[in-house]
């Protein structure tokens, strides 16, 4: 029940949201104000277990679906949610380690500008870049990996040679954020002057995603 109120503020249906989230993904991620039993401040739900090719088809790499993250409404914007983010990469450099010759991809989905944030105060090079989102400037491997994400999530692939970009995905998502979420996301656009969803046409009502890997 806990985990459902934190979300009612962000979500329209915040039960159904995060059960279709918990049925996607098989590891969870905590992080409490108290050791063990405190309050959740916020969680992350990941899927692991499926691979993709790299363009040559060379090899199977494996990926990691950043499916879901909510946070307690009294701890948004105060940075502790890159601390999630840090221990799930954490874990993934667990992970390379074990086969540390293989590649290791990590991708999610976001209408969120606080997200594109703090993934990438995590990650290093995250595909699109927040200032390079032109699809004319992907390599012939980001379009290959961005269509076989799209793939693993039965999402049509883009077609290189129509005006699309293979990062923009249009109307996949089911679940939508509440009017109070929305209007709070809205300020941060406007206090961080991030355009790249109203550039590239990206609306959350429709369940408009942007997608978005990197390499561990």
């Amino acid at each position: 029940m806990q985990n459902v109120n934190i979300a009612s503020s962000a979500y329209q249906h915040p039960y159904d949201t995060i059960l279709n989230a918990v049925r996607g993904s098989n590891q969870l991620y905590v992080l409490r104000n108290e050791p063990q039993n405190g309050p959740i401040i916020c969680y992350s739900l990941i899927q692991f277990g499926k691979e993709i090719t790299l363009l040559d088809h060379s090899q199977n790499i494996s990926v990691a679906y950043h499916n879901f993250i909510i946070v307690n409404e009294k701890f948004k914007n105060t940075g502790l949610t890159i601390k999630l983010f840090e221990y799930f990469y954490h874990g993934m450099q667990k992970r390379k380690q074990r086969h540390p010759q293989l590649p290791l991809l990590i991708y999610y989905v976001t209408a969120t500008p606080s997200i594109i944030y703090q993934t990438d105060k995590v990650f290093l090079n995250m595909v699109p870049s927040i200032n390079d989102y032109n699809r004319t400037i992907f390599t012939d491997q980001e379009w290959h990996i961005a269509n076989e994400l799209r793939k693993l999530r039965s999402w049509p692939t883009a077609v290189r040679s129509s005006n699309v970009n293979p990062f923009v995905l249009k109307g996949v998502m089911k679940s939508r954020y509440t009017t109070y979420e929305q209007m709070r996301i809205d300020k941060i656009v406007k206090r961080t002057n991030y355009q790249i969803f109203q550039d590239l046409g990206i609306d959350e009502s429709n369940g408009d995603r942007l997608l978005r890997f990197a390499f561990v």
